[in-house]
C-alpha cells in the first residue's frame, strides 16, 4: 500500500511538471510569434521608411540627373588623412598639405573646432590657392582623404574625413582661361545623403568632378551636383 502510495504521488509529480512544461512551452511559442510580428510590422515600416525617402529625395533633386556619358574624366587619389604629405596632378599641379593646431572655441576639447592646416594648391611651384583641413598636428585619431582631379578644367576637390564622423568637400577651380597666370577659387560643399532611414548613411559613390559640379550615383541614378548651389560657409566643426 505504501510503494502504490509513492507510485501515484509520483504520478502526479511527473504530471505536475508536465503541465508546467507544456505550458511554458506554449507561452514560449506565442511569444516567439508576437516577436516575430513585431519584426515583420518593423521591417514593413523601414522599407516604407526607405519608399518615402526615395521619392522624397528624386522630388527634391531630381533637376540634378544626369546620363553616366556627361561625367568627365577624374583621376581620383587616396590619402592617409592627416599623414598627408603632397600629391601631383598633371603636369602643373601639386597639392599639400600644412598641419596647424586646432583651436576651440569655448575652450573645451570636443567643442567648435577650427584648424590652422592649410591645403596648399601650386602651379607650376606658385602657390594658387588655400583651404582649411579638418586635420591638425596632434590629431591621432583616424582620418583620410580622397582628392579628385579632372585633367581637362583642372578641378581639384578634396574630402576629409575624421573619425569616421566628420566630412568636408572643397574644391579648388580654375577661373581663368590663362595657363600662363591662372586664377583660383576656392569653394567649401556639401554632397546631398542618399536616401535612407539609416541615421548615418555611407557617402554615395563619386564618379567624377569638373564643369563646376561633383558627379555622384545614388540609387542607380546619376546625378550632376553644383559646387554652387551646396555651399557652406560655416567651418566650425565637431568630432562625433
Amino acid at each position: 500500500m505504501k510503494r502504490l502510495s509513492v507510485l501515484l504521488l509520483g504520478l502526479i509529480v511527473i504530471t505536475a511538471c508536465r503541465s508546467v512544461e507544456d505550458k511554458e512551452a506554449a507561452a514560449w511559442e506565442q511569444s516567439y510569434k508576437a516577436e516575430q510580428a513585431r519584426a515583420q510590422t518593423e521591417i514593413q515600416w523601414l522599407k516604407e521608411g526607405d519608399r518615402q525617402a526615395k521619392a522624397h529625395f528624386l522630388e527634391r533633386y531630381r533637376r540634378y540627373q544626369c546620363s553616366r556619358d556627361d561625367v568627365p574624366q577624374t583621376d581620383e587619389s587616396k590619402g592617409p588623412g592627416h599623414r598627408f604629405k603632397s600629391l601631383q596632378l598633371g603636369d602643373h599641379l601639386a597639392l599639400k598639405l600644412k598641419l596647424g593646431k586646432a583651436t576651440h572655441a569655448d575652450g573645451h576639447p570636443y567643442g567648435p573646432t577650427r584648424t590652422a592646416s592649410r591645403y596648399q594648391l601650386f602651379w607650376d611651384g606658385k602657390l594658387v590657392g588655400e583651404a582649411e583641413s579638418l586635420f591638425s598636428s596632434g590629431n591621432e585619431g583616424s582620418s583620410v582623404n580622397r582628392i579628385f582631379y579632372c585633367p581637362k578644367d583642372h578641378t581639384v576637390v578634396v574630402f576629409d574625413d575624421l573619425c569616421w564622423s566628420t566630412k568636408r568637400f572643397f574644391v579648388f577651380e580654375k577661373s581663368a582661361s590663362s595657363d600662363t597666370a591662372p586664377a583660383w577659387r576656392t569653394k567649401y560643399f556639401e554632397v546631398p545623403d542618399p536616401p535612407t532611414t539609416q541615421p548615418l548613411p555611407d557617402l554615395a559613390p563619386i564618379w567624377g568632378v569638373g564643369n563646376g559640379h561633383i558627379y555622384m550615383e545614388i540609387d542607380g541614378d546619376w546625378y550632376a551636383f553644383p559646387f554652387d548651389d551646396f555651399l557652406v560657409t560655416k567651418l566650425e566643426f565637431t568630432v562625433g
